[in-house]
This record gives C-alpha cells, structure tokens and sequence, in this order.
C-alpha cells in the first residue's frame, strides 16, 4: 500500500457471499485494481437475516445490498464511491458522456426490475412438487431464518423508537421510524412467502404464484434477455471496454445461471435457455464468453455461485 493510500482509513464493505448484487462492488473494486489488503470485507448473512438488524440498517437507505462505509465522507453510494477514490483514477467505469450515461441507466434498471428479479426467482416455483423440493432445501429454511429475524428485529426496532419518543434526539426519532416501517413492510412480504411453502395460503394463492413463477421464466426473462441484445453495443454494453452496466449485468446473468443448475462456463447461458424455452440472442452469448474470461469473473463471481449452490 502506498503512501498516499495509507492516509485515509480503509472502507469495509458489508457483504455476504451468496449475495447476488454484492458481487457488482466486488467486481468493480477488481476490475479497478484494488487488492484485498485495501479495504475491509465485513459479512452480514442474509440467510439468516443478519440485514434487518436494526444497527445495520442505520447506515443507508439501500438495506438489502452490500454497499461501503466511508470513514471520512459518511455512507455514499457503493458504486461512485469506488469510482471517486482518489488513488485509482483507472480505468474509469462509470460513463463519460451523456448518451452513455443514459443507455448504462437503462441497462442497470432493466435487470433490476422486479419481473424479472434473481432473488424471486431462486425462490419460485413452477408446480406442487418444485416446491415441495424447495421447502426441504435452502430456500425453505432462509425463509424460517429470516422470518423469525424479521419477528425479533421488528419488536426490537419498535421498542427503540417508543423509547426515542420520549426524548428524541436529532432526528433519530424518524429514523426509528422508517427503520419500524421498513421492517414491517418486509415482514409482511416474507409472512406472503411462507405461507405459500408452508401450505398456508389456499389454492388460489399458490396457483397464482406458480403462474408467476412459470410466466417470470418463460416469459419475462426472454423478454429482458431480448431488449439486452438490441441495447448492447457490442462486445460489451458500451462498447469496446467494461463500464458500471456491464458489471450488473453479469452479475444477474450469473445467478441466473446458477438457478438454473448451470455452471459459470463459456456455455453457461444454455441452462438459462433450457429453463426459459427460448435461446439468448448471439451478442448475449458473446458478452458472456467473454466475461467468463475475465479474471474478475473467476476471482468474483466463480465462488459467489459455489457459495449460491450450497445453500440451495
């Protein structure tokens, strides 16, 4: 480490392994040069929901990503963060103009849109029998593990806010506030899902979800996978080098890959054919050639689906 890098403390970033999006800092701090030695990996275990704690949602409003603490410039987005640290100007991600910058916005948007979201996805089923073998197995479990997190964090964040009210302090009453009103939120949408593996929710209910499952894989996917191929401008998203876009993107068709019991090879994407009924478009399957490639994709992404796999 050098001199100039010793004078500010080093960022931690709060991560989990199996984590679909903590892989797109991770790979960015990669792709940008900077050894292990440079930052602080602190893991929250989602599975058990670790990240519903009340003391980790303080930090920033985005509660269920990795994302950095900046010792000396608070909590900034994970991504620019990186970006503006001062001893690593190159090479630069983010886009440099305006049309760029737009296409790249899409692009992250795209496969960050619900419809067609990993973490639904791992936890989806197609028929009565998918979801029996997913009740037994990883998903079934995080889902009791996160469920009785959420119980104890909520009952917990509400006591903190009662007990902020009688002599709050700065705002902390509101944050307490959003904190309680986050988590019930979240404990709501969980209580949906177990209901629906634990036999709970009614016929009508679990034929609905299975329709959603089917249409999510058959439909919704291919659709994304569609508009990717008429928005990249070859070989990568924005051309000729790896930009912020690109690192989202793979990180999505990684996990998909992996939910689909495919491997993080040059012919990964034929699992996701087979599970979508309908083949990803050549410029797709080059991107993903070449970012099977890349050191960062077999540094990053390689032990991120092992650690995917196992809880499965």
């Amino acid at each position: 480490m050098t001199a100039e890098q010793q004078e500010f403390p080093k960022a931690v970033l709060y991560s989990w392994p199996s984590s679909v999006w903590s892989t797109v800092p991770r790979l960015c701090l990669y792709e940008k040069g900077y050894s292990e030695d440079e930052y602080i990996v602190k893991y929250v275990d989602i599975t058990k929901g670790e990240n519903f704690s009340p003391s980790y949602l303080k930090y920033g409003p985005d509660f269920d990503r990795s994302y950095f603490r900046d010792y000396w410039r608070g909590c900034e987005h994970q991504i620019s963060f990186i970006e503006r640290y001062r001893y690593k100007p190159a090479p630069t991600l983010a886009p440099a103009t305006i049309d760029g910058k737009a296409l790249s916005d899409s692009v992250i948007e795209l496969v960050h849109h619900p419809a067609v979201d990993p973490n639904f996805l791992s936890l989806s089923a197609v028929d009565s029998e998918d979801l029996e073998r997913k009740s037994r197995s990883g998903p079934g479990k995080s889902l009791v593990d996160r469920r009785k997190a959420l119980q104890n964090y909520l009952a917990e964040a509400r006591k903190a806010a009662s007990e902020t009210s009688v002599s709050p302090k700065n705002g902390s009453l509101i944050l307490e506030q959003k904190i309680v009103q986050f988590l019930e939120e979240k404990l709501k949408s969980s209580e949906e899902v177990w209901q629906l593996y634990h036999g709970q929710s009614g016929e009508e209910k679990l034929k609905q979800f299975f329709d959603i499952s089917i249409k999510t894989w058959t439909e919704r996917l291919p659709e994304a996978c569609a508009k990717l191929e008429e928005m990249i401008e070859e070989p990568y998203f924005l051309g000729d080098q790896i930009s912020l876009a690109d690192l989202h993107v793979i990180s999505w068709l990684a996990r998909l890959v992996s939910i689909a019991d495919g491997s993080l090879t040059k012919d990964g994407l034929n699992a996701l054919e087979a599970k979508m009924g309908k083949p990803p478009g050549d410029k797709l399957r080059n991107f993903w050639k070449l970012w099977a490639e890349r050191e960062s994709f077999q540094k990053v992404l390689v032990p991120a689906s092992s650690a995917f796999q196992e809880m499965k």
